[in-house]
């Protein structure tokens, strides 16, 4: 069930003027959005509308070309890459489409990983915990290859959630996963919302994934065109016809395809790249 959004609620997230260029295409141009703490934002959009490019802006993987990007009170284009790379690390957490798990290292060292990069000993137990907290107790030694695709990808939200972030991004999480699993993957993320008061920006093409969020907003040719409180699978889809160009091809059902060029680099800028899962 979404929550009642408050006027009130600070945003944990800023966007000012958003301009990205690829070329001679303006992948983002001049988009303004808050995402109040506490709440579960979905950005959907037809193909090419500069979802995961927003969401990359925001999360510090990628630089915009003009305007302003805040995360948690701090912007972003006035810092270097080192303290980009620091706020990345400890405010900053973010679930790819296709894990991004090293194949070689357990469970535990997977979600272990954000630490140990950042020089940190886990605490006793807070590793097994996080693992416990998206249903992976006693999973702690098995590798992704054995693992299924859902607990992979519970695996990667434990490994975003180990530093505590302020903000968690997630391009695409039920994507590759079949429509059981991946609605198993959005009750965990709806309840770290709910229970935990976490911030969820998710990027995704499905509605009923949509549907779980507080908000929607949709983007058409990187430009803010709508919005949608409280929403349904069955308004979100209406409303995702409505600003796709005629003759476009509709899309239903989980979505394989997340339009996520640039994972692995985004991945080795976080510390976490790999063979996934």
């Amino acid at each position: 069930m979404t929550r009642t959004l408050s006027p009130s609620a600070p945003a944990a997230v800023r966007l000012r003027g958003l301009v990205r260029r690829h070329g001679d295409v303006r992948a983002l141009d001049g988009v303004d959005l808050d995402v109040g703490a506490g709440t579960f934002t979905a950005v959907m959009g037809p193909s090419g509308s500069g979802k995961s490019t927003l969401l990359r802006c925001a999360a510090g993987l990628d630089r915009p070309d003009a305007g302003r990007v805040e995360v948690a009170g701090t912007a972003l284009e006035g810092l270097g890459e080192r303290r980009l790379t620091l706020l990345r690390r400890d405010r900053i957490g973010f679930v790819f489409q296709s894990f991004n798990l090293l194949p070689t290292l357990t469970a535990a060292q997977n979600v272990a990983l954000p630490l140990r990069l950042a020089g940190r000993r886990p605490a006793r137990g807070e590793v097994r915990a996080a693992l416990a907290r998206v249903g992976l107790a006693g999973r702690e030694r098995h590798r992704p290859a054995e693992l299924s695709g859902g607990q992979c990808q519970r695996v990667a939200i434990a490994r975003a959630l180990i530093t505590r972030p302020s903000v968690l991004f997630a391009d695409e999480p039920t994507g590759a996963l079949d429509s059981t699993t991946g609605a198993e993957v959005m009750d965990l993320l709806r309840a770290l919302v709910d229970e935990e008061g976490r911030t969820l920006v998710m990027v995704t093409h499905d509605p009923l994934a949509a549907a779980r969020a507080d908000r929607v907003v949709f983007l058409v040719d990187g430009r803010l065109a709508d919005e949608l409180a409280a929403p349904t699978a069955p308004e979100v889809s209406a409303r995702l016809a409505a600003l796709r160009p005629a003759g476009t091809a509709g899309t239903a059902g989980v979505a394989g395809a997340s339009g996520t060029a640039g994972v692995a680099g985004a991945a080795e800028k976080t510390g976490t790249a790999g063979v996934p899962c």
